[in-house]
């Protein structure tokens, strides 16, 4: 596996603030939820009507949302020379803002890329019994020994089978964790709904 994974590509940088000659009135808080498309859309909206210009509109067409911010930061994703043509109306100050902002500053931003997080080859038996129990609480299926077996091994095949004895020492330890409680119908998981009601005694019939 690669030490390093890009998950987004070089792009344009779009610092906004809000436009203060509007702020108060009824179009400020309209753009004050605004979502990051949205701004985008607006940026794109009101620099295409720069018919004159005819690469400024082509570049628009082309380039597309990536993300947003700090509520405040857009991002913009496209060719080379697309972004080139954007950073070059900015020079120009013929960069027209989204409504309802003001545009403070435009730069790059270099590819983003993360570290992937290995797991671990091992799973705690009683994380995994919690995980099967709930499912079957979910499923309202009735939760005794062998259908908790039958479940890890349709369900977690990476997992071994445990014993009887191995199965049985662990539920007792979520009880006694009050993790689990046990009653004649079967394995249920505490909830907060349940904490209180449920003594962490193992004086219950084993399912």
């Amino acid at each position: 596996m690669e030490k390093f994974l890009q998950i987004a590509p070089h792009s344009l940088a779009l610092v906004l603030g809000r436009d203060e000659r509007k702020r108060g009135t009824e179009e400020s808080s309209e753009h004050h939820g605004s979502s990051g498309y949205e701004v985008f859309a607006s940026f794109k909206a009101v620099n295409m009507l720069h018919f004159w210009n005819k690469a400024l509109t082509h570049a628009l067409s082309e380039v597309f949302f990536l993300g947003w911010l700090l509520d405040r930061v857009l991002l913009i994703q496209g060719e080379e020379a697309q972004l080139e043509v954007l950073r070059s109306g900015w020079v120009r100050r013929t960069l027209r803002p989204p409504q309802g902002f003001d545009i403070k500053c435009i730069g790059d931003v270099s590819p983003i890329t993360m570290s992937p997080v290995s797991q671990s080859q091992f799973i705690p038996l009683g994380e995994v019994l919690c995980l099967a129990i709930s499912s079957m609480n979910s499923a309202h299926k009735p939760v005794n020994q062998e259908a908790l077996v039958e479940h890890l091994t349709a369900s977690f095949p990476g997992v071994p089978t445990p014993s009887s004895e191995v199965l049985r020492h662990t539920l007792n330890v979520l009880v006694r964790e009050r993790k689990i409680y046990p009653t004649p119908e079967g394995y249920f998981i505490v909830t907060p709904q349940t904490y209180f009601i449920t003594p962490p005694s193992s004086g219950h019939p084993t399912p």
